[in-house]
């Protein structure tokens, strides 16, 4: 029998392309980073920082891809999610009143298309961790509020004081657990990942949590 055809093998290409697929996204993301003097964005709002980091990875994926697996990607900043409904009324948010998603990361070469959702936080203030956590960052995910249909998401936290390992311990703490680094080829060194039932929609989701110091 060929060795396409043994069992549990399409598992086995389904996961080997799933970790590709995060590879590249995580690549994309410490390229967005480096192209940045950390420094200049101390004080910098989050949208000035996710616009800065996107603006990169576009060029990467649209004008001058260094790799070739680059110009299968798009990125999307200021993302619209659809169909969903207003929490307090029930009904439907269309237009101007759609949620948005700070960045997703599509992947076209295959049908139907690969997405990641990223929702990013700033780290500088007493209140970063619940703004981190709550139902418009982490807990969106959770909830499947945002990327529904996706088994993996990230957090972007911009570390704009103390350090990476004291907002690392913060956030451990309120989440009541220990994340695993998650180390990438290419990617950000500082990655760590937790995983959650979703229970409203009988799911889990990985979210890879990576935390870029700019102090």
């Amino acid at each position: 029998m060929p060795s396409n055809s043994q069992p549990g093998n399409g598992t086995s290409n389904r996961d080997a392309y799933r970790e590709s697929f995060l590879r590249h996204v995580h690549c994309l993301l410490q390229l967005g980073y480096e192209s940045l003097v950390p420094t200049e964005f101390t004080n910098a709002e989050e949208d000035d920082i996710t616009g800065e980091i996107c603006k990169r990875m576009k060029e990467l994926t649209e004008e001058q891809p260094t790799k070739k697996w680059m110009a299968h990607f798009s990125v999307h900043d200021q993302d619209p999610v659809n169909k969903k409904k207003n929490p307090q009324t029930g009904k439907p948010r269309r237009g101007k009143h759609r949620p948005r998603l700070d960045i997703r990361l599509v992947n076209k070469s295959r049908i139907p298309n690969s997405g990641f959702c990223i929702e990013a936080k700033r780290l500088y203030c007493s209140n970063s961790v619940s703004d981190y956590m709550d139902d418009e960052g982490l807990g969106a995910f959770v909830s499947g509020y945002y990327a529904e249909s996706d088994s993996a998401a990230g957090m972007l936290g911009y570390v704009q004081g103390d350090s990476i390992a004291d907002w690392l311990q913060k956030l451990q703490k309120k989440s009541g657990e220990v994340w695993p680094l998650r180390r990438f080829n290419g990617g950000p060194a500082n990655t760590y990942h937790s995983v959650h039932d979703r229970k409203k929609i009988k799911s889990q989701i990985e979210i890879l949590h990576t935390l870029l110091l700019f102090c």
